[in-house]
């Protein structure tokens, strides 16, 4: 961090920033800020999230995705001119 800088909890409502604690600041005082969201752990939950996807990847390989992810190994391989000559219509 650069100097005079310090982290500061704050909620977000009607619109205004409130610190959840009393800043060192005199009245009309000016600041800038650099606003992070913190990190949602519902969102983040990894239980959760394993089992919302399974029908999606089924039908992305339905849907060719399978032959494309082998043509991406191929051609991190190497092989790629190959794997392409193969995969077309003759």
């Amino acid at each position: 961090m650069m100097p005079h800088m310090q982290p500061v909890e704050a909620r977000y409502e009607d619109g205004l920033l409130k610190p959840t604690s009393p800043l060192a600041l005199r009245p009309g005082e000016r600041v800038r800020l650099i606003a992070l969201r913190v990190p949602d752990p519902d969102r983040w939950n990894v239980k959760r999230l394993s089992e919302m996807g399974h029908e999606d990847d089924l039908t992305l390989a339905a849907e060719g995705l399978a032959e494309w992810a082998d043509m991406l190994d191929a051609e991190d391989r190497g092989g790629a001119d190959e794997l392409t000559r193969r995969a077309e219509p003759r």
